[in-house]
């Protein structure tokens, strides 16, 4: 049985929000920059002299997969820095935030980068700060509804 107080577990649901905002962000980026993709692959199709596919399917395509890999790096990395704050033995809750700072700014930088745009950059850092009060608030286990095991239904 998995508790809900469970720092991994913990780092799972805040991890997923995570994922959800920088989803929304890589998403907004990725449509308002399309027409650089739309030049590439028509650059490419024609260097293969190929219609097979259409471009604006293959962008589409592009973006739900890049959306997915975004999701899955904050949800697995969400659910690490929560079994990292468990093997430390719960250090506190602003050792956590400067960890997850760092991350979020290493993630704002490279997100930044391939975007060209700073604010995208701040978007990202902004997202990874979301993670530290959902992280503590839904670790603190002085309720009575979060004793106990979570059900599996």
């Amino acid at each position: 049985m998995v508790n809900r107080t469970d720092p991994g577990s913990v780092g799972v649901v805040a991890g997923r929000l995570v994922g959800a905002l920088t989803v929304v962000l890589t998403a907004a980026v990725m449509v308002t920059h399309g027409e650089e993709f739309y030049r590439m692959v028509r650059l490419l199709l024609a260097g293969l002299e190929s219609d097979f596919v259409p471009v604006r399917i293959v962008f589409w395509i592009n973006v739900a997969f890049v959306a997915a890999g975004r999701y899955a790096f904050c949800y697995v990395l969400g659910s690490l820095i929560g079994v990292g704050y468990d093997w430390l033995d719960r250090p506190g809750i602003a050792f956590l935030a400067v960890g997850v700072v760092l991350i979020g700014t290493v993630d704002g930088i490279y997100g930044g980068m391939g975007a060209g745009n700073v604010l995208v950059g701040a978007g990202y850092l902004l997202a990874w700060l979301a993670y530290v009060p959902v992280f503590a608030w839904l670790l603190e286990g002085d309720k009575p509804t979060a004793d106990g095991p979570v059900r599996l239904e």
